[in-house]
């Protein structure tokens, strides 16, 4: 092999290795990248939830733009204070020097030189006994019943019940501290058995009235749908919600996908419109229309043109879909204008154009010689696909007056169950999780409806319903 060959060889060799190390730093250079993005990630330009913030809160975390407004009431809104009613008893206060006088009573020279009044409650444990009245007429004995809710010769009471039931769902407060502080309000010491029993009781109740809640929500044209985690005895379940301004539903399964809403058993019957984010599985489960949750779009659109500022696009189809959501909100509020849909028309082509130009920015990779399978598109080019794919369940709000920009009603329904989640940690049994989300029903309809929680919870214990859901 003469000298020239053997420095061919050694140039090939140097060469390969060059290549090699060139790939290998182009690899380290995008895995850098990508962990330098997910840093920067947060709940105002991801899907990341607001308690993976931490106390370095992002700024601003809101999507909304300042108003200019000064922080408080507005001049002209309508204030609320306190209604004085009449009061239950009246004390007097002396001054010092009369305060041992035993004349102050009936003391000409004190007068009345002002007045204020407290408003302030009384909880007391009070004991009540029943007699059950019997009278023989006529050789029949009649019995009265006894009242509603109190069963056996000693029970507790249908108000303290609803107490205990109102702290757990509404209050959120964990079952050990629940029983500390009913017993430091009225001395009444109760288990946690027994208060996990008055939650069953409560849940069984209102069971015979959730169960409707499908069938009355089938009869919406629009439905909001979304998920969320909750762990059950150390293993992860899901929470479903399907809710309306009017209606709330939760179920719970041990599945996250298209089995388990079929085994809710809604969507495969709903032919309405159903509202939420981007999760595949909603597509399968359902023949329904579907409208997308637009404040997920605005914050992955954030997310790429904040860590890529190259990727002009992102930043103009963020502006794009707020002025469909401004013209979209005028239009609603000015239904005798009937220019709504050439404009909006006017807008989605920009919408299409700007697509266009995402996609040119951002090519589908060659396929590397000698794989097979889907060329991998990336993060970017995946969001320009889906946004093309779905746009008209993306731009959804902006055709029909009924459907919203965003998805807010069911995560505003779950935030409660994710609340609940964090205080407990887990559910130490499958039914103890579902008596909860079935009075989390019940008491979030109650709201809807204009019936506080403690209301609604009596009105079950008593046997009156105090609201109807429709």
């Amino acid at each position: 092999m003469t000298v020239i060959e053997e420095l061919l060889e050694t140039f090939k060799a140097q060469q390969q290795t060059i290549d090699t190390l060139t790939m290998k730093l182009d690899q380290a250079n995008a895995r850098i990248a990508e962990l330098e993005e997910q840093l920067h990630k947060d709940s105002h330009n991801s899907s990341k939830p607001p308690s993976s913030d931490g106390f370095d809160k992002p700024s601003p975390k809101s999507q909304r733009k300042k108003s200019g407004k000064k922080a408080g009431g507005q001049t002209g809104h309508k204030g609320h204070h306190m209604k004085l009613s009449k009061p239950d008893r009246i004390e007097a206060d002396y001054p010092q020097h009369c305060a041992d006088c035993p004349h102050r009573t009936h003391c000409g020279k004190l007068k009345v030189h002002d007045t204020c009044y407290a408003v302030d409650i009384e909880i007391r444990k009070e004991t009540v006994k029943y007699e059950i009245m019997a009278c023989d007429c006529e050789g029949v004995q009649e019995v009265a019943m006894r009242p509603a809710g109190i069963s056996g010769s000693v029970t507790y009471g249908n108000r303290l019940k609803a107490l205990v039931c109102v702290l757990s769902t509404k209050g959120m407060v964990a079952m050990k501290n629940l029983c500390e502080i009913i017993q430091g309000l009225t001395g009444i010491k109760l288990s946690v058995g027994t208060v996990s029993n008055m939650l069953h009781s409560a849940a069984a109740k209102a069971e015979t009235i959730v169960a409707d809640f499908p069938q009355k929500l089938h009869k919406n044209p629009v439905v909001h749908c979304d998920e969320t985690g909750l762990r059950v005895n150390g293993k992860l379940h899901w929470v479903h919600v399907i809710s309306t301004s009017g209606l709330t539903y939760y179920a719970l399964s041990e599945k996250r996908g298209k089995q388990a809403m079929d085994e809710i058993g809604f969507l495969a019957q709903y032919r309405g419109i159903a509202v939420h984010d981007f999760w595949s599985s909603y597509f399968k489960a359902t023949g329904a229309d579907h409208a997308m949750c637009c404040a997920h779009l605005l914050r992955e659109l954030t997310g790429i043109f904040e860590n890529h500022p190259e990727q002009t696009w992102a930043k103009e189809l963020y502006l794009e879909l707020l002025s469909m959501y401004r013209a979209a909100d005028y239009y609603n509020q000015h239904p005798e204008i009937d220019s709504r849909q050439h404009y909006m028309e006017c807008l989605k082509r920009n919408y299409d154009l700007i697509l266009e130009k995402g996609t040119a920015q951002n090519p589908i990779p060659e396929r590397e010689p000698g794989k097979h399978g889907r060329v991998k598109r990336g993060k970017i080019r995946a969001l320009i696909d889906r946004l093309r794919t779905h746009k008209g369940e993306v731009c959804r709000f902006a055709d029909n007056p009924l459907v919203p920009f965003t998805n807010n009603q069911a995560e505003r329904d779950l935030r409660m169950v994710r609340m609940k989640s964090k205080v407990i940690g887990t559910f130490r049994s499958e039914q103890g999780a579902k008596d909860f989300l079935m009075l989390k029903s019940f008491t979030s309809t109650a709201a809807k409806a204009g019936v506080a929680a403690f209301d609604a919870l009596l009105s079950l214990f008593v046997g009156q319903m105090m609201w109807g859901s429709e």
